[in-house]
Order: structure tokens, then sequence, then C-alpha cells
């Protein structure tokens, strides 16, 4: 009867074989920079679109609480000669990170569209702020989206409304 030896796994490889697995290994230690190269782009590029649109987002937020602080303001100032310009320096104070000049304010009162003022006639408080009726501003600023400079942005705008019940 013939035995059949199996040799040990630690002979079972000749040298031969050592050399070109050891080639194979030399040859995969670059190939994390390759990858590396081939995903960091595309990394940036999520990277780059999360962080323009949450700058986009944090203008909606800070435009949102902006003209919640001016609405809560014009639903109490009754007796002002010109309520909506009070609210308007409300609203600006309340959003310093935006330009005066870009955000378009418009005004709602009692039904009545005033545009960006509201004042009454002949120095006396608006006839439409009746305590009961709506009072409402909307406001729209806008933004530009940058990817990589200019070549590659977009513009948008961000708009918020806010109703009141004038006090």
């Amino acid at each position: 009867m013939r035995v059949i030896s199996h040799p040990s796994p630690a002979t079972s490889v000749s040298t031969p074989q050592k050399r070109r697995l050891r080639g194979i290994f030399r040859a995969r230690q670059g190939s994390a920079i390759v990858e590396m190269a081939f995903g960091l782009p595309i990394l940036f590029l999520i990277l780059t679109g999360i962080f323009a649109f949450s700058i986009a987002l944090y203008q909606k937020l800070q435009l949102a609480e902006a003209i919640s602080v001016g609405g809560r303001y014009l639903a109490v100032d009754r007796g002002d000669t010109d309520p909506c310009a009070s609210a308007a320096s409300k609203v600006y104070a309340a959003a310093p990170g935006m330009t005066k000049s870009s955000l378009t304010l418009n005004f709602t009162i009692n039904g009545v569209p005033t545009g960006p003022s509201c004042p009454g006639s002949a120095g006396s408080a608006n006839p439409n702020m009746v305590s009961g009726a709506n009072a409402q501003i909307s406001a729209s600023y806008p933004c530009t989206l940058k990817f990589y400079g200019d070549s590659a942005s977009a513009v948008c705008s961000v708009k918020a409304a806010v109703v009141e019940v004038i006090q």
C-alpha cells in the first residue's frame, strides 16, 4: 500500500512562488494611492455641494427669524404713523448677515397690500391697523450657490412670510 503524504502548509509554497507573491503584494501597495486619487475629487465635490446648500439654508433660517421678529413688532405697533417702516427696521436689525438693499419686503395689512411702506394719511396711524385683523410680511432674498468659483454657480432666492394678528 502506498502512503501519500501531504506537505505541511509552511513548506507548500516553493521559492519561485514566494517571489511571485511578493511581486503581487508590492504591486498592491500603490493601489491605495490610486483609489484615493479617484475617490477624493468625488468626496470634495459632494462636500462642496453640502457647504453651498448649507449657506443657502442658513440664509433661509436667518430670513425666517427676521421676518418673525418684524411680524411680532408689526402686530403690536398700531399707533405708529408708519408701522411698516418700523417693522422693516426690526427685520433689518434681526438679519445682520443680509444686505439691506437686496432684501425685498412686502406688507399686507387687513387684506390690503401696501408694498414696502404703509404710512397713515397726514401723519396719523394707518387706518388698516385694526385690532383683530391680520398683518402679513413677506420677504425674498437672492442667494448664489457657488461650487467652484463663478464658473459653476446657480442663482436662487430664499423666501419667507409670516401672518400675525394685530393686537
